[in-house]
């Protein structure tokens, strides 16, 4: 199975640096509206056929994948399992003290410890299982080949987790940026591979 995931594009959270993760979440910016629609042009050049389009249930995501379900012919199929890890009480702040709270959360997720959480927001292990859920699901469905638009933080924190050659060094000098696109392949077993990370190409 090959997995294609995309970032959403921008929204004005983005911009302000809003910790935005409940639902229905902040519709794209025309500067998002923009990147979505370029996005069908980045895909041009994917080989063979997308087998499936799931999207987060939050606005913004749905909003991204619009114009490539459009360009394809495709449904956008909407998953909750998708969105954002919870910033809990943190939601909607864009100060100081509430982007540097979840930011050390999510290193520790990357550094392995799932059950690390801001006050009121949600842990990893819960928002791998979900995740999962979805991707096994597909799989387990004969999926070929399947493009899923989620978040960063859930995004990153899956692909460290769930990818045998996550490499934290990829986040510098830019983490996962605004409709920034991963793809990875999983063998027979369980595991997935990295093989493209924002253009790109890994051994």
């Amino acid at each position: 199975m090959k997995l294609i995931l995309i970032r959403h594009g921008q929204t004005a959270s983005n911009v302000a640096q809003a910790l935005d993760t409940s639902a229905p979440g902040a519709p794209l910016d025309e500067t998002g509206l923009a990147q979505a629609q370029r996005l069908v042009t980045r895909l041009e050049t994917e080989p063979g056929e997308i087998d499936a389009l799931y999207s987060s249930s939050l606005l913004r995501a749905k909003m991204t994948a619009a114009p490539l379900a459009a360009a394809r012919g495709l449904l956008v199929v909407e998953h909750a399992g998708l969105t954002e890890i919870s910033a809990g009480e943190l939601e909607m702040r864009n100060d100081r003290d509430a982007q540097l709270a979840y930011r050390e959360v999510f290193f520790r997720w990357l550094s392995g410890d799932l059950a690390a959480k801001v006050p009121g927001g949600e842990d990893a292990r819960t928002a791998l299982d979900r995740f999962d859920a979805v991707i096994n699901q597909a799989k387990a469905a004969g999926t070929g080949k399947l493009v899923v638009v989620s978040h960063a933080a859930m995004l990153m924190t899956w692909l460290s987790a769930r990818s045998s050659n996550f490499d934290p060094t990829l986040l510098s000098p830019v983490p996962l940026i605004n409709t920034g696109v991963v793809t990875l392949e999983s063998s027979t077993s369980a595991s997935w591979r990295l093989r493209s990370w924002q253009d790109r190409v890994l051994d």
